[in-house]
């Protein structure tokens, strides 16, 4: 990947395995059983814990495994997970160690220093098993079509140390400048880069990185995400890349978990499908997965979605990779999605209620606060 002119930490590693969820439960089966194998430590990383029996069934297997004596450590972001959530507190008075990211700040700017939330998704276990992804832990969204990468291998040693990035900073208002420098340096491991994001209107590391792979794309680009608010750059380098020839694909639910963003997309969609934009709409139940898919070699999966919300206000990761394997299990997960999905119908769109079309222009210029 070009970086440019960012900063990078390279740590060469070895050889790592992979596997690939898209069914939630399935990897929920198996996160618990890494979790209960631990040895050393236990890192999470997490926008929610539903007060739930998912959210139950994790804290009691954390909880378990630090009665053994292995060290357990959760950051979940307060906003999404909540204070009053039973089973957190139980496992926190239990001697876990829970840190509750940001909370609700008073302030002049009341909005935007409370906007930054801890969206990222993240495990790590004993130096040997990190998981990465767009899953949070809640029963409604165990039948979500997701985006999970499992490995094995020293990769975790990387996620360890995001993890203790923010793991630090949970409760303090620090200024944005001095997060962003503290932050600036893309990781590189093998075929791998690590794009860490904190809020800021002007620097929006995620974004910018996927202009340039949108940009530098020959052959095809594929997205696959809940939400799609792309904003004007992404919107117009996507109709550049498929004015040089390349196919573009948008992969996004036929209705997703927030309306607001099924009104807006009213806005755009058809007119991404007449410049030449393929868009198909997931059916099959909600579409949380996040994934950017270019030329069949190049692969980014973690927790930003393609919005204003994620660019600018939230800390996310994103991990982008040209490591064959991984490439081709993202490969064969957008396949395989598409088999359940509907492709735009520019008659359906028309037949769109006057009503939601006005509810979509009163939105509209509120769109960059979601």
């Amino acid at each position: 990947m070009k970086s440019g002119k960012q900063k990078q930490i390279i740590i060469h590693g070895d050889i790592a395995k992979y596997k690939f969820y898209s069914q939630t439960s399935l990897w929920y089966n198996d996160l618990i059983e890494d979790i209960s194998c631990a040895k050393q430590y236990v890192y999470i990383e997490t926008f929610r814990i539903g007060n739930d029996f998912i959210g139950q069934r994790l804290c009691n297997a954390l909880t378990e495994v630090h009665r053994k004596g292995v060290r357990v450590k959760v950051l979940a972001d307060w906003w999404g997970t909540g204070l009053n959530n039973e089973y957190v507190n139980q496992m926190a008075n239990a001697g876990v160690e829970v840190r509750f990211f940001k909370k609700f700040i008073l302030s002049l700017f009341l909005f935007s220093k409370n906007h930054r939330r801890d969206h990222r998704k993240i495990v790590v276990i004993d130096n040997e098993i990190s998981h990465i992804g767009s899953a949070n832990f809640t029963a409604y969204s165990m039948a979500w079509r997701e985006s999970i990468l499992r490995i094995e291998g020293q990769m975790s040693r990387i996620l360890k140390k995001i993890f203790y990035n923010n793991f630090k900073i949970y409760n303090k208002d620090i200024s944005l400048p001095l997060l962003e420098k503290s932050f600036r340096r893309t990781i590189k491991y093998n075929d791998f880069f690590f794009i860490r994001d904190v809020p800021s209107v002007f620097s929006q590391r995620v974004k910018k990185n996927y202009i340039r792979l949108i940009q530098n794309a020959k052959h095809s680009i594929t997205i696959e995400t809940p939400y799609f608010l792309p904003g004007r750059k992404i919107y117009s380098e996507l109709l550049q890349a498929v004015k040089r020839g390349v196919k573009v694909n948008l992969i996004m639910p036929k209705s997703s978990d927030v309306k607001i963003v099924d009104f807006l997309r009213i806005t755009f969609l058809d007119n991404l499908y007449k410049k030449g934009v393929n868009i198909y709409f997931y059916k099959q139940g909600n579409l949380h997965s996040k994934l950017l898919y270019i030329d069949d070699e190049l692969s980014s999966i973690g927790s930003s979605n393609i919005d204003h919300r994620s660019f600018k206000y939230m800390f996310e990761l994103v991990m982008i990779s040209y490591e064959p394997t991984v490439c081709k299990l993202v490969g064969e997960h957008i396949q395989q999605t598409m088999q359940f999905c509907d492709p735009f119908d520019m008659e359906v769109w028309h037949s769109t209620s006057v009503f939601k079309r006005l509810i979509a222009l009163i939105l509209l210029p509120f769109s960059h606060l979601l």
